[in-house]
């Protein structure tokens, strides 16, 4: 492992420490640039001699020599290796963080050596790493408090990799402070100490030279590999599912100096329950995230542990849980949020209060107050902890409206409530600033009751939005490092971590042996909420739900919620009991799949179909409405294809019907399915205005479709809308579904593959479902 560091710099006739060993004050020249050019020189040395990535540049410069100028290109390697300021009370800022930082050195070394230079070659991997502070000023005319902070700050920085570069002005100068430098002199290209003794010599380097060598600094960081902390080495036992959860659950996280980071949730003693992790693009998240789903699942079993795993972005962190090539999956999961929406994470957080609840109740009919004693009463009880993981949770607040306030709501309760009985959240997010929904008391209400902060590298900004205002520890990080903090942040509490790396090829094999292991655990419910349905995806489910109560049903999607499970529309002979979809042309595809649901709990000797058929012709759906009439007939059903110059005889035809078993002249239990498709273009006329009123009565249902909501309202009337319980809206906009749902305040935007369903007889409120599709169309889009 590379750990190359110029700790000192050879001038011919001497060497002068350097880097983890000692300051060097160059004494400044009015005269010529030689100090400025012995300065650029010394950096050039440290950032050419040292392992990629282990060295930070930090330089004030107020003077505005432009001595870091040639040096820029070096932050292209993907870190920020050269960090310039010129300002005083930034200055006063960056101090702070280096005292931070010898303080967090001190505390991995623990005593065990005497400096990090010596520390890091003892245990033989980069811990920590080293800063090179370059101060081109008039040192005398600093203000005090920056004097004193730098005083303290170079005595005690150097054993702990922090070394000072002073180009300054000796004049006025404490000499207690120049004490602690070894002091140079410059003339052309020789160098000499304070006594004017020659030191040796170096060679200037010309601009070009500088600019390129940065090139080559950047580039070998970027091509260099990263120094990773195998997973093994921070979860080393040989045996899974080898502990219990009933006092809490712990990981391990990665390598702290010598020791392993761990955390425990559930934690009563400190009381720890809750954790939040933050990182930019690109640091780490979801790796990070990966060791932490790994380490629990290697410790317990499903017994002992369920997950909730939620993805509010591209569902890719989590997709390696859903393994299709072997059939297997994570035991431990019983949600698999892949791309979830806001509702879908809505329903989790409501099913998880059902569990609280649940369990409250077992624990007060039990005698006691939380899992940790119900489990104490109850060795052989199967009661494992839960823990609910969103990453990219701040998605779910993405709109201001009702969802993202009641999803707020149900994180504060949660975070605060769930503890006693056993259910963890660890939320997840590359940002946690500006967002309007969790700010002041919602954000104090959250993130008061999490005190496990995780951050990975991330901006100034969020390392204070996640630590505090007083943190800044994770703008200084490097990838693949965190700063774990178990306080809620508190600066003295830091531990800057190496965080393990996930190795799939370890990790695929564990968990298909651990799903191996456990042959009668169901798989999780997977929520994908981009992928397309079918009736058929569902078909084991709409069989026995079809005549439920004795009543027929059709489904018109799936229900956006933990299980998922078919939303369902049953028909009787009561008042009302059509179906109105009103929205873009796609909308067909679901109606005809509530068409082909519904025929499964038909009887094909009492019930029949008949189609209008107003897209006739149109070849976007012909082919696809064809399919659907032959699947029909092939079960063994009537149906009657109505062509667009029949439709207007075919309903007075049924609305006839309808007045003769009304008066009684006729009767029977033949229902009639009327399925319309591309209602916009009939004539609006009385007598369908009649059947929608009166039809369900007599057994003849409308099932039709609508391209707008005004052509709909035209065609039954004003007051027809009780004729439909049963509304659904697909891709219609919001105004216009705010007005066929007779809802001011719907709060509703057409989204793909979502459908809005109310069944007014049945719900209490509109719902969204995701809509099925007929066989070949979903079986086309996954070809594609």
């Amino acid at each position: 492992m590379n750990l190359d560091v110029v700790s000192q710099v050879d001038l011919g006739r001497s060497a002068v420490d350097f880097l983890g060993k000692g300051n060097i004050w160059v004494e400044d020249s009015f005269v010529n640039d030689s100090s400025a050019r012995f300065v650029q020189w010394l950096i050039a040395s440290a950032i050419a001699g040292t392992a990629p990535g282990q060295l930070e540049v930090i330089v004030f410069d107020d003077a505005l020599s432009g001595i870091s100028a040639p040096f820029q290109d070096v932050n292209g390697g993907g870190e920020k290796l050269l960090k310039v300021i010129d300002d005083p009370q930034e200055l006063i800022e960056t101090t702070k963080y280096l005292r931070e930082h010898i303080q967090g050195v001190s505390n991995v070394i623990q005593g065990r050596s005497p400096s990090l230079l010596d520390f890091r070659r003892e245990v033989g991997h980069p811990v920590e790493g080293y800063k090179l502070v370059v101060l081109a000023t008039d040192y005398s005319l600093l203000d005090e408090e920056i004097q004193s902070a730098l005083t303290t700050l170079v005595k005690a920085g150097v054993k702990r990799g922090v070394t000072f570069i002073v180009s300054s002005m000796t004049l006025d100068v404490n000499p207690y402070l120049l004490s602690m430098f070894q002091q140079c002199r410059v003339t052309d290209t020789t160098v000499m100490d304070e006594n004017d003794t020659v030191r040796g010599t170096f060679r200037p380097l010309a601009a070009e030279e500088l600019i390129e060598l940065s090139r080559q600094v950047a580039t070998a960081l970027a091509t260099t590999a990263t120094s990773v902390v195998p997973f093994t080495e921070v979860e080393t036992s040989p045996r899974s599912w080898a502990e219990s959860s009933r006092d809490g659950i712990t990981f391990s996280l990665g390598r702290y100096g010598l020791s392993t980071i761990s955390v425990t949730l559930g934690d009563e003693v400190n009381q720890r329950h809750n954790a939040l992790v933050t990182g930019a693009v690109g640091q780490g998240k979801s790796n990070l995230l990966s060791v932490i789903i790994h380490s629990l699942c290697h410790r317990y079993s499903p017994a002992e542990l369920e997950l909730y795993l939620l993805d509010f972005k591209e569902g890719v962190t989590l997709q390696r849980f859903v393994d299709g090539e072997s059939g297997s999956f994570l035991p431990h999961a019983k949600v698999l949020g892949l791309e979830a929406d806001r509702e879908f994470g809505a329903s989790v957080l409501r099913h998880l209060f059902y569990v609280y609840e649940e369990r409250m109740k077992l624990f007060k009919s039990s005698g006691v107050q939380n899992i940790r004693e119900y489990r104490l009463a109850n060795p052989s009880a199967r009661l494992p902890r839960i823990l609910l993981i969103v990453d990219e949770f701040q998605m779910m607040f993405s709109e201001r409206d009702r969802v993202s306030d009641a999803i707020a709501d149900l994180l504060q309760k949660g975070v605060r409530l769930f503890r006693a009985s056993g259910i963890h959240l660890v939320l997840a997010s590359q940002t946690i600033g500006g967002n309007t929904t969790l700010m002041g008391s919602a954000a104090e209400g959250l993130f008061g009751q999490v005190p496990v902060r995780i951050a990975l590298k991330n901006s100034l900004a969020e390392s204070h939005a996640t630590l505090g205002a007083r943190n800044d520890s994770a703008a200084h990080l490097r990838s693949r490092e965190a700063i774990v903090n178990l306080d809620y942040g508190e600066v003295s509490s830091n531990k800057k971590t190496a965080i393990a790396f996930a190795d799939e090829r370890v990790l695929r094999v564990w968990r298909q042996q651990w799903w191996a292991a456990m042959p009668e655990e169901p798989a999780p419910y997977v929520f994908e909420g981009s992928r397309l349905r079918s009736v058929d995806d569902d078909a084991t489910q709409l069989e026995p739900a079809g005549r439920s109560d004795g009543r027929p049903r059709g489904s018109l999607g799936q229900r956006i919620a933990v299980g998922g499970g078919c939303l369902t529309v049953p028909f009787s002979r009561d008042l009302g009991r059509n179906v109105a979809v009103v929205g873009s042309g796609s909308a067909v595809v679901p109606l005809l799949s509530f068409a082909l649901s519904l025929s499964s709990c038909l009887d094909p000797t009492h019930d029949s179909f008949i189609f209008l058929d107003l897209l006739h012709a149109n070849p976007r759906w012909e082919a696809v409405s064809s399919q659907v009439f032959d699947l029909l007939r092939s079960a063994g059903f009537t149906v009657t294809h109505s062509l667009p110059s029949d439709v207007d005889g075919v309903i007075d035809g049924l609305a006839e019907r309808a007045d003769q078993e009304a008066d009684g002249a006729i009767g029977g239990e033949r229902d009639v399915y009327v399925i319309g498709l591309g209602m916009e273009r009939m004539h609006a006329s009385n007598r369908f205005q009649d059947l929608c009123r009166v039809g369900s009565l007599a057994g003849i249902h409308l099932i039709g479709w609508w391209l707008k909501a005004d052509s709909f309202q035209e065609h039954i009337g004003y007051g027809g809308q009780s004729g439909f319980d049963v509304k659904a809206a697909y891709g219609l906009d919001t105004q216009s579904a705010r007005r066929f749902f007779d809802d001011p305040l719907l709060e509703w935007m057409p989204k793909d593959n979502r459908m809005m369903v109310w069944d007014s007889a049945e719900m209490a409120r509109p719902v969204r479902v995701i809509p099925y599709r007929t066989f070949n169309e979903v079986e086309g889009s996954r070809a594609e």
